[in-house]
């Protein structure tokens, strides 16, 4: 396997959208008394993060989503982005769009730190682009094509039919049903000739050559995290079904590329390797925020009991010896123009 990548430190990593001071497009009414893009003014309740287990976590909806919102997971969620995007080469999507044929209308679901949003706004300034999530946690100054709203995207969609692109990334574990309450509700909010691009990666773990032996740490607590993610009833596994699911709902033209990432620096391409202690760090520093909510709500563990469980997983992703890594499986679909 091999990518081209852009080899950077993530630490020097800065945003490269212009900053404005005027936060109006953020909360300005429309003025024609269309409710499309209206929502509720954020209350206090909303704003305000519940604490819990030594993390916070959102309080809209709370206990819908079971990871924390806080600045350490922040933070980690911004390196993994950085992460993905020098698998992808750079790219923020795959679907066929560029500064010459751009998306007018675009739909960033659970967008969290919003990130992805702002730089879409960045590339395409005439493009109008909505971001939504269950936690306020995006910055005030953004592009002024950029808006954020506090929604949960499991409910009904209260949007015309009139995005040309909507986007989904790293929601494992977001959805109860995600081709019903996602896919199909995409292509219903699409125009004709839309696309859907989701780009997600499961818990589960690969290897090419047979060095996952059965009791390796992070194999281990995928399987236990996929269990309790049923007894919670979301899907931990969503990636591979991704392309049927488009299909059966109804898009056309479906494509996939597997993006390999391995799970530590075992690769010995100077790239791959690279990539692999990036991910190696991230999946450290998030080990406890994806594990504490579930496991403490649905199988009772305290948060001693699973702190001490992850030792070992911790440990196995030192592990050079296994050659593991996770897949990023990006997947993009168009509405017929017929639909």
């Amino acid at each position: 396997m091999s990518f081209r990548s852009v080899d950077r430190p993530l630490d020097d990593y800065q945003f490269t959208f212009e900053s404005y001071l005027d936060d109006s497009a953020r909360i300005e009414p429309d003025s024609n008394g269309h409710d499309v893009y209206d929502t509720k003014s954020l209350s206090d309740s909303i704003a305000r993060s519940r604490q819990e287990l030594g993390r916070t976590y959102h309080s809209y909806r709370a206990g819908s989503y079971h990871f924390p919102n806080d600045e350490p997971e922040n933070e980690r969620a911004e390196e993994q982005y950085e992460i993905m995007k020098i698998v992808m080469d750079g790219r923020l999507h795959l679907a066929p769009f560029s500064p010459t044929c751009p998306p007018r209308k675009v739909l960033d679901i659970a967008t969290g730190t919003g990130t992805w949003a702002i730089e879409m706004g960045d590339k395409y300034p005439q493009s109008d682009i909505i971001g939504t999530d269950l936690s306020p946690i995006q910055p005030a100054m953004v592009p002024p094509n950029v808006r954020f709203f506090v929604e949960d995207s499991s409910d009904d969609w209260e949007y015309p039919a009139e995005f040309d692109f909507i986007h989904t990334r790293t929601t494992i574990a977001c959805w109860s049903d995600m081709k019903k309450q996602i896919i199909q509700r995409a292509f219903d909010h699409l125009r004709p000739g839309g696309w859907l691009e989701c780009q997600e990666i499961p818990v589960h773990i690969y290897s090419d050559d047979g060095t996952i032996p059965d009791d390796y740490g992070w194999l281990r607590w995928a399987r236990d995290f996929e269990t309790v993610s049923r007894l919670a009833h979301r899907q931990a596994d969503v990636g591979p079904q991704l392309k049927d699911w488009m299909r059966e709902v109804g898009f056309v033209d479906v494509q996939e590329i597997a993006f390999k990432i391995p799970l530590n620096g075992w690769p010995k391409d100077m790239r791959l390797k690279h990539v692999g202690m990036m991910w190696q760090r991230n999946m450290l520093e998030g080990l406890s925020a994806f594990s504490l909510g579930l496991f403490n709500r649905f199988l009772g563990k305290t948060v001693e009991e699973i702190e001490l469980s992850l030792v070992d997983v911790r440990k196995s992703l030192f592990d050079r010896n296994v050659h593991a890594y996770h897949r990023l499986h990006v997947v993009w679909g168009r509405k017929p123009e017929a639909a």
